[in-house]
C-alpha cells in the first residue's frame, strides 16, 4: 500500500483529514471552506524549477520575514473588496465531519457500580494531610473491586462497555484517593461532574513487585512504578466523564511502610521530597532518571478511550499508549501544575511550574517492544501504536504537549495513522515526534506502512490540522539522534497558529524545529531520516527561532561535548540522510531571532513561506512557480484564548 493509499484509508475510517480523499469517502462535504482549509493537499507535487538563482517572484516569496509582517498581521483587516480569499480561522472548529462520531458517557442501564465518595478536597483544589494521614489509599480495594466485577471482554465497544461510576457522597463529599488501579476489556471508568480520583502519593502504592521498593527513588532507569490507572493488553476500555483525575506531583510523599528508608527527605529537613522534587533532583541535577507514577498507562491492547475527563499534577507523564491499536483522546483536559502548586516551592526554593515540573508529557503514543504472551486478547499484538485520535484537547505541562514515539530499537513496532485536530495547546515542548523513533518490528512486512526507497519507518502517516500552540517553548518539531533514530516519513502539519513566549530555560524558542541532533549521545547506528514532511498554512505571529537539519555524520555538531562514536565507530563512508520538507503558505510575522539550514531538501509551494531559505552546498530549494490567487495566512485572530475553566 503505497502513501497515498494509506492516507485514504485512514481517512475513510474517519481518522485523518485530507481533502484529496474526502469524494472517495462518500458522506463528507469536500466543498465545505472549513475542510477545504483544513485538509488542503501538500504543494510539493506542483510543477517546480531548481533555486539556482531565484527569480524575482520567488525572491519576494522568500523575503525576510520584517518585511512581510507589514503587510501580513496577525489579524488582518481586509476591505470587503480584497479578492485574497479569507485564510483558514484557526481554532473555531466545532465540528470536523471527517472526524467519526464524538464518544458519549454511558447510558443509565450500562452502569455496573455506582461508588460514592466519601473524602473532601478543600477550596484550592488539593486534600487536606488528614484525608490519608492513616491509610495512604483509601479506596483503592473498593474501587479495584468494582472494576474488576465489572469486566465485560465480551463488549464490541463503548456502547456495550460496562461502567463503574464514581460520583458525589450524600453529604457534598467529591474526592477518592488510590493507589495503582488495573482495568479490564469492556470497561469504562465514569468520574463525574465535580468529583476527583486524587493519586495516592505513596510510592509503595506503585511498586512493580510488592515488598520491593521500586517507586519513589533515583537510578540509571525509569521503569520502576505502576501508573495509577494501568490497561495491559486489554480491549475496548476507557476513561471518561467531566471529572478529574489528579496525580498530587508537588504534595510531599508518605509511605505505607513504617520508618521507610526509601522515603527520600528534603535537604534540611524540611518534610519528604515531592515526586517533582525527585523530577528535578534525577533530570538537572544527578542527571539520572525518577521513578515516578505516570497517571494512565495503556499497553498492547486495543481500542481505548478518554473522554472529556480532566488529568492534572502529574507525577510524570499523563497519558502514555504504548503498542496500542486504536486510541481516542477527545475533549481531554490537562493541566499541570495548578494554581495551588504554583503557590508552592520545590526542595531548592523554586516555584512549581511547568518548567520544575519535568517530564510531565501530556500525550505520548507510543510503540513497544515484542509481544510475547497476549492472554484473553484476541488476535496478534505486534507492538504498532496506530489508528490514534486526538481531538479537541487542550494541554498545558511541563514537557512535550504531545509526543509520538517510535521505540529505542529496530524489535519495537511502528506508529503510524495519527491525527492531531482541533487543539490546544499552551506551555509545554510542543507538538514533536520523537526522541525515539527506531522501530520497524524487525523489518516485518505490514500492509499500512509503505518503505520509502525501500527503507521501513518507523513513524509514518501523522497528520496534525487546526493547531493552536501558544505559549510552548517549541512548536512543531521533530527530534532524534543517532542512537536511538530510523526514518520518520510522510508527516503533514497544515493550518497551525503559533506564538512562541520570549525565553525559556532551555534557551530561544523554536516555532519549527526539525533536527536530528536532539541529544548528545553515541553512535548506535540507528541514523536520524527525516522524509516527506509537509507544512501548509502555517503561520507564527512573533519572533521566534528555527531549525531545518538534515542528518550527516560529518557534521560538526557531532564533534560536540557529549557526542561519541561508541562502538559503531564514524561511518565510511559517512551517512547523509537530507531532510525532506515542503513548505506552502507558511509565514513568519516577525524576522527570525536565529535561522539554521544545513543538509536539506526544500521544497517551496506557490503559496510560498516568508522564512528567508537560501540555497547553499548543503541545502537545495526548489519553488512552484508564484500564484496571484494562493491562499492567504491562516486567521489567527480567534486562536490564543485562555485555557478553558476546568469544571
Amino acid at each position: 500500500m503505497n502513501t497515498r493509499t494509506a492516507l485514504s484509508a485512514l481517512a475513510c475510517s474517519g481518522i485523518a483529514l485530507l481533502a484529496s480523499t474526502l469524494n472517495a469517502c462518500g458522506g463528507s462535504d469536500a466543498s465545505s471552506p472549513q475542510v477545504q482549509n483544513a485538509a488542503a493537499s501538500p504543494q510539493a507535487d506542483a510543477p517546480a524549477q531548481a533555486d539556482v538563482t531565484p527569480s524575482a517572484s520567488a525572491a519576494s516569496a522568500t523575503a525576510p520575514a520584517s518585511a512581510a509582517s507589514a503587510a501580513s498581521p496577525a489579524t488582518p483587516e481586509a476591505p470587503a473588496s480584497d479578492p485574497t480569499p479569507a485564510g483558514f480561522p484557526v481554532g473555531t472548529t466545532a465540528y470536523d465531519p471527517a472526524l467519526p462520531p464524538e464518544p458519549s458517557l454511558p447510558f443509565a442501564p450500562q452502569v455496573c457500580a455506582t461508588l460514592p465518595a466519601s473524602l473532601t478536597a478543600q477550596a484550592n483544589g488539593l486534600l487536606p494531610d488528614s484525608a490519608d494521614a492513616t491509610d495512604t489509599a483509601p479506596d483503592t480495594a473498593r474501587i479495584q473491586a468494582a472494576l474488576d466485577a465489572c469486566k465485560n471482554p465480551s463488549s464490541s465497544g463503548l456502547a456495550t462497555n460496562k461502567a463503574v461510576r464514581l460520583v458525589p457522597g450524600a453529604n457534598g463529599e467529591n474526592a477518592f484517593i488510590a493507589g495503582a488501579l488495573n482495568l479490564s476489556s469492556g470497561v469504562t471508568l465514569w468520574i463525574d461532574t465535580g468529583v476527583t480520583l486524587f493519586a495516592s502519593r505513596d510510592p509503595r502504592r506503585y511498586d512493580k513487585v510488592k515488598g520491593t521498593a521500586s517507586c519513589g527513588i533515583i537510578t540509571a532507569s525509569d521503569n520502576g512504578c505502576l501508573a495509577l490507572i494501568n490497561a495491559s493488553k486489554i480491549a475496548n476500555a476507557a476513561v471518561m466523564g467531566d471529572g478529574v483525575i489528579d496525580g498530587r506531583g508537588g504534595s510531599p510523599l508518605v509511605s505505607s511502610v513504617a520508618n521507610d528508608p526509601n522515603l527520600m527527605q528534603r535537604p534540611g529537613g524540611d518534610g519528604t521530597m515531592s515526586w517533582w522534587d525527585l523530577g528535578w533532583m534525577a533530570n538537572k541535577v544527578l542527571n539520572q532518571a525518577q521513578n515516578n507514577p505516570r497517571l494512565i498507562q495503556i499497553s498492547n491492547g486495543r481500542n481505548f478511550t478518554l473522554y472529556r475527563v480532566t488529568l492534572q499534577n502529574a507525577p510524570k507523564f499523563h497519558v502514555v499508549p504504548s503498542g496500542v491499536e486504536g486510541f481516542t483522546a477527545w475533549g481531554v483536559k490537562i493541566y499541570t501544575p495548578t494554581a495551588a502548586y504554583e503557590a508552592m516551592k520545590n526542595y531548592l526554593g523554586m516555584p512549581y511550574s511547568p518548567d520544575t515540573a519535568k517530564n510531565t508529557d501530556g500525550i505520548d503514543p507510543a510503540s513497544s517492544g515484542p509481544i510475547t504472551r497476549n492472554p484473553g486478547n484476541p488476535g496478534k499484538l505486534t507492538g504498532d501504536a496506530s489508528n490514534m485520535l486526538i481531538a479537541y484537547t487542550h494541554i498545558r505541562t511541563g514537557d512535550d504537549n504531545i509526543a509520538i514515539k517510535g521505540g529505542t530499537s529496530t524489535t519495537n513496532g511502528r506508529t503510524y495513522n495519527i491525527t492531531v485536530a482541533h487543539s490546544r495547546f499552551y506551555s509545554g515542548h510542543g507538538m514533536s515526534i520523537g526522541s525515539e523513533t527506531a522501530g520497524t518490528d524487525n523489518g516485518t512486512a505490514n500492509a499500512n506502512v509503505t518503505p520509502i526507497d525501500g527503507v521501513l519507518p518507523s513513524v509514518s502517516n501523522v497528520n496534525v490540522y487546526d493547531l493552536v500552540i501558544d505559549g510552548a517553548d517549541n512548536g512543531l518539531r521533530i527530534k532524534s539522534d543517532w542512537s536511538r533514530s530510523g526514518l520518520v516519513a510522510d508527516i503533514r502539519y497544515s493550518n497551525v497558529c503559533i506564538r512562541t513566549p520570549e525565553s525559556s530555560p532551555d534557551g530561544k524558542p523554536q516555532a519549527l524545529i526539525f533536527s536530528p541532533y536532539y541529544s548528545p549521545t553515541k553512535n548506535n547506528g540507528l541514523y536520524p531520516n527525516f522524509r516527506n514532511i509537509a507544512l501548509d498554512g502555517v503561520r507564527i505571529v512573533n519572533a521566534s527561532s528555527y531549525t531545518f537539519q538534515g542528518f550527516n555524520s560529518a557534521s560538526p555538531v557531532l564533534q560536540g561535548a557529549g557526542w561519541s562514536a561508541g562502538s559503531v565507530g564514524w561511518p565510511n563512508p559517512p551517512v547523509g540522510n537530507p531532510l525532506s520538507i515542503s513548505l506552502n503558505n507558511v509565514v513568519a510575522d516577525a524576522a527570525p531571532l536565529n535561522f539554521t539550514v544545513a543538509d536539506a531538501l526544500v521544497t517551496i509551494g506557490e503559496g510560498g513561506t516568508t522564512l528567508p531559505f537560501r540555497a547553499s552546498d548543503s541545502v537545495s530549494i526548489t519553488r512552484a512557480a508564484a500564484h496571484a490567487q494562493s491562499a492567504a495566512p491562516v486567521d489567527c485572530s480567534k486562536a490564543f484564548t485562555p485555557f478553558p475553566a476546568i469544571r
